[in-house]
């Protein structure tokens, strides 16, 4: 059975109760299209009032190239830190520091790799597979997974969201390729939402930034999916804030934080 969130009248009703935010990007703050004012005003206030806020994003883009596109769209001075799935696959990818790496996803995915010690390489000299998001053509994709699999390679997966309909279009993610691996028996590794790799990075981001540990409990995670950012949130011990109309799913076995709702995140 789904588990309603609470509904609340704005985040200013709960804003008390917690030290960190860590928010979604992409459905919480701005669309393919437009921005929402509301939504930034709100972590204007939540940070004036002394708390912190990460952006938690499972973007294909490092951090660094993920801020610099969100200024340019005026979402700027309303965030303490900024974490993305790609920053995480960046770390992993740093301490394995793998001699080959075979890449699935858009070819402009590739600047995910840029400066780090690896070679793109085809499957078969790879030591592992980093998927970014669903190719451009997948016509041999069951067959590149295949042969990584014959290989045991590890697929990295830095988006584990399926699709989404945008209008009459659909978009298809990482996690439509991860889910095809596993199927096949295959391994993968989360860096993304709702796995526990980024937000254990963006907790001790916001502890960075507070200055001292904050508590699981005080920390609220704020999202629009609720198979990714309500999920991920729960199971890492926050609350959770889910943002729009999309159906409730069952909380993760274990999880005691609170959960709430919003049709639009507002102060």
């Amino acid at each position: 059975m789904a588990d309603e969130p609470e509904a609340i009248a704005g985040l200013s009703q709960v804003a008390g109760d917690y030290e960190v935010l860590l928010c979604d990007v992409f459905g919480v703050l701005h669309d393919a299209a437009r921005i929402f004012p509301a939504a930034i005003a709100a972590l204007s206030a939540f940070r004036a009032a002394g708390g912190t806020v990460v952006l938690v994003s499972n973007a294909a883009d490092p951090g660094r190239y993920l801020a610099d596109a969100l200024r340019a769209r005026g979402i700027a001075a309303v965030y303490d830190a900024l974490v993305t799935s790609a920053d995480i696959a960046r770390m992993l990818l740093s301490e394995r520091a793998p001699a080959g790496v075979h890449h699935i996803g858009p070819a402009r995915d590739r600047i995910l790799f840029a400066g780090l010690p690896v070679t793109l390489t085809g499957v078969e000299d790879a030591a592992c597979t980093v998927c970014t998001g669903y190719p451009d053509g997948d016509d041999d994709l069951d067959a590149i997974l295949c042969r990584a699999l014959r290989r045991g390679l590890h697929l990295l997966c830095t988006n584990p969201d399926t699709s989404l309909m945008v209008g009459a279009t659909r978009l298809r993610f990482a996690g439509l390729v991860a889910a095809r691996y596993r199927t096949l028996g295959g391994a993968v590794v989360e860096t993304g939402k709702p796995g526990a790799l980024i937000y254990r990075h963006a907790l001790e981001r916001a502890e960075r930034a507070q200055g001292r540990p904050v508590a699981p409990g005080r920390v609220l995670g704020i999202g629009d999916t609720p198979a990714l950012d309500v999920a991920g949130a729960l199971s890492a011990g926050f609350s959770a804030l889910q943002i729009g109309d999309a159906p409730s799913r069952p909380r993760p076995a274990g999880a005691a934080g609170r959960l709430y709702g919003l049709p639009a995140l507002l102060w």
